[in-house]
């Protein structure tokens, strides 16, 4: 454990103190880590399109206030809790916000800087723990994992680039849900978001085919362009043409998987749930990542072919591990030569300019980063 007397002294946070208020940059005096934190130097810290409508109270994902946004960072040691066996000053480490109650792991869940579990418990957890718009943080010493700095920087990675695990993370968690192996076919459906998108590049850098739906063609091209096991099928209005259209991509016996990550609106996936459904094959699995509303199942289909359907809420720090691991060794890759781009980096003191730019930003691999002074 560092000292105290070599902390930085103060931290500066982004807070929102009531929804539609400005947020106000804020600083406190920094504490020594106690037992099961640590204490990090954020470097970079991820901005999503949909803050704006969450600082005024409208988006879809609660929280309460006052609160410091934040959800998942690329941070540096500063110092560790006196119970910490492995964290160092000084290490590089992906800080992931996603958090369990560690007296009822299963049970309770909250993610740091964005939303609250759902429940009181959930609420009591997310409060714990301030997020990651800010320059120095107190974390959970779990929600550290420690990077490979000398690998990925001889990979050409910045710091900018790695914050991408977190989509990974998220898509490697929907592709094991889906017990997805090398040779398989997976239908992803729709894929040209950025986590719909990550899952569709993760499973076809795992050796699937992927058949990724999408409303325009184009759109996919980045993705289509780089990985030749996915192919790009567009969705239309009418159901059974698209129906064909899936199954003709797919092998004779149908897609092994259908990963279905819609968008949080009512109706987003009405038009193609039911053909992708159809094209799984028996014994076949089907995960539910995104916030689908409204759909209908046959009852009799399902159980004629075996199929097993599976909400899909996150990852595992075990599944957190591996995505980290499989970039280390090359199995995955990140950055300019996996097509990603950061298009915008910030400061602390130009939330309103980032706030805005993020909400231009919503298709796959690209990134709008706050990137506070070190």
């Amino acid at each position: 454990m560092q000292s105290a007397s070599s902390l930085p002294q103060t931290s500066r946070s982004l807070v929102l103190s009531a929804f539609g208020q400005p947020l106000s940059l804020t600083s406190k005096p920094v504490a020594p880590p106690s037992n099961g934190s640590a204490i990090v130097r954020i470097l970079t810290t991820v901005i999503r399109p949909h803050h704006r409508m969450g600082f005024q109270g409208k988006s879809p994902l609660k929280f309460p206030v006052p609160y410091t946004p934040g959800h998942t960072a690329i941070a540096r040691v500063v110092a560790a809790g006196p119970d910490s066996v492995n964290l160092t000053p000084g290490q590089l480490v992906y800080v992931d916000g996603f958090t369990e109650a560690r007296d009822d792991p299963h049970g309770v869940q909250s993610i740091i800087g964005l939303m609250e579990g759902g429940s009181q418990k959930g609420s009591k957890l997310f409060k714990a723990w301030e997020g990651f718009w800010r320059d120095i943080g107190t974390v959970p010493l779990e929600q550290c994992h420690v990077l490979n700095e000398a690998a990925l920087t001889k990979m050409g990675y910045s710091f900018g680039d790695m914050q991408i695990l977190e989509r990974l993370t998220l898509a490697y968690g929907a592709c094991e849900s889906a017990k997805l192996k090398a040779g398989q076919t997976v239908v992803v459906a729709p894929a040209t978001g950025a986590y719909s998108g990550a899952v569709a590049e993760v499973a076809a850098q795992l050796g699937c085919h992927v058949v990724a739906l999408t409303r325009s063609s184009s759109k996919l091209e980045p993705l289509t362009s780089r990985h030749p096991r996915i192919t790009a099928v567009e969705v239309t209005g009418n159901e059974r043409d698209l129906s064909a259209a899936i199954l003709a991509a797919c092998p004779p016996s149908g897609a092994d998987a259908y990963i279905d990550i819609s968008s949080p609106l009512p109706g987003a996936a009405v038009t193609h749930f039911q053909p992708s459904l159809s094209a799984v094959r028996a014994h076949g699995h089907v995960v539910l990542l995104g916030m689908i509303f409204d759909i209908k199942l046959n009852g009799i289909a399902l159980l004629s072919k075996n199929i097993t359907i599976r909400g899909q809420w996150m990852y595992t720090r075990q599944q957190v591990a591996d995505v980290i691991g499989m970039v280390e060794a090359g199995v995955v890759q990140m950055g300019e030569q996996a097509g990603h781009e950061v298009v915008g980096n910030y400061q602390l003191e130009e939330w309103e300019k980032a706030v805005e730019a993020a909400e231009g930003v919503t298709g796959w691999g690209k990134q709008i980063l706050f990137t506070p002074r070190i």
